[in-house]
């Protein structure tokens, strides 16, 4: 055989071969981890989980992979985080996909539920896409499912990524059938909040005054053993959905403080103790959110509008402006609904206080501990 003749024949063996490769690659499907719902109707768990199962099975290039919760690994609390958190890898383990989701009852009719899934593609941990169907009951649910589980997949990043899988599909008993957690941690998963918070500020500093071409104001109110009381009535609003990863955390809070200085531990001071109104908007984040837990940061500015001791102090500004910051530490004690929270916060006058009595002026500037309560409304979806 010459070697044209050879290498001719190779090539149509190639040829021959190649359907069978391209069918061998297109075979391979990724593994999807079903991770167990956050949700209070277990048989609408037990019929979404089964529909879900199936559904994923019968999605070209997919497999379905049910998640052990029996098990946990040690960074995933009871029950797993709540759906819009992405789960954690050591839970997933080699599955390129996880799918969490949530069943919740509409507002206005117990029985008719909205179920919302999420898609997580793990080696980035980053959220896909999430989407939300309704329905009354199983027959409804399997229906519509097909072409939301289209259009959630739609959003992959196709080209063989994270193929494979642990190979186990696992006891399919434990995604419908296993705990059910409804969404009742301490993290704010409402869109509103009220409540209020008491404290008291261990340190003031009242410092010189700052006035323009005078480089040595007096000082005869500096005084840096001051003490405060303080009661605030505070509202608080999310600003973006659950769904929205990041942004979701930011809450814009508006406060309503009534602060009362006391008078001074040093005897030599002469300034009064004054009580003023200050309306303060503050912008928080919420940093950690963890089981029965939120950390948040918050700044942002005060003004006391309302002068209760008119006749003892006043303002050098027609609209006094000071800024504040901190940090809160918040919790969920069970069986009592609403969050508590710890509150530490630095507040510093850009103005100058005058005491009226003999014209001179300071300013204040005070480290606050407060001790709230915040009870939340309308559930965020």
């Amino acid at each position: 055989m010459s070697p044209i003749t050879l290498k001719k024949s190779l090539l149509s063996l190639l040829f021959l071969c190649l359907p069978l490769i391209v069918f061998s690659q297109s075979n391979r499907s990724q593994s999807v981890a079903l991770v167990p719902f956050w949700g209070d109707d277990e048989q609408f768990i037990q019929d979404f989980g089964e529909e879900l199962y199936k559904g994923v099975n019968d999605q070209q290039g997919f497999r379905s992979v049910v998640i052990d919760m029996t098990n946990l690994p040690d960074d995933v609390p009871e029950g797993g985080f709540p759906p819009y958190i992405c789960p954690s890898p050591s839970l997933i383990k080699s599955n390129p996909i996880a799918l969490t989701g949530e069943i919740t009852p509409d507002p206005d009719d117990d029985e008719y539920m909205h179920l919302r899934l999420y898609l997580w593609e793990m080696a980035d941990t980053r959220l896909v896409f999430s989407d939300e169907l309704t329905g009354y009951d199983r027959e409804e649910v399997a229906l519509a499912l097909p072409g939301m589980l289209d259009w959630l997949f739609s959003w992959l990043k196709r080209g063989g990524r994270g193929m494979g899988g642990d190979g186990s599909e696992g006891d399919t008993s434990n995604l419908y059938g296993g705990k059910s957690v409804f969404i009742t941690t301490a993290m704010p998963l409402q869109w509103m909040y009220v409540g209020a918070r008491l404290g008291a500020s261990p340190l003031r500093m009242q410092t010189a005054p700052v006035f323009e071409g005078i480089k040595d104001p007096k000082d005869t109110y500096v005084e840096n053993r001051y003490e405060t009381l303080n009661l605030a009535i505070t509202f608080s609003i999310a600003l973006l959905p659950e769904s929205i990863p990041f942004f979701s955390r930011f809450v814009v809070q508006a406060e309503a403080i009534v602060n009362y200085d006391l008078e001074p531990m040093s005897k030599s001071s002469q300034s009064p103790s004054t009580m003023t109104i200050t309306p303060a908007v503050l912008l928080k984040f919420q940093v950690y959110r963890f089981g029965n837990m939120l950390f948040s940061i918050f700044g942002g500015p005060y003004t006391p509008i309302i002068n209760l001791s008119s006749d003892k102090i006043a303002y050098g500004s027609n609209f006094p402006i000071g800024w504040t910051a901190g940090i809160s530490l918040g919790g969920k004690f069970d069986p009592v609904p609403g969050i508590f929270s710890l509150d530490i916060r630095y507040s510093s006058d850009e103005f100058n206080t005058f005491v009226l009595k003999d014209d001179e002026a300071y300013r204040r500037k005070a480290v606050t501990i407060s001790i709230g309560y915040e009870f939340g409304f309308i559930t965020k979806k």
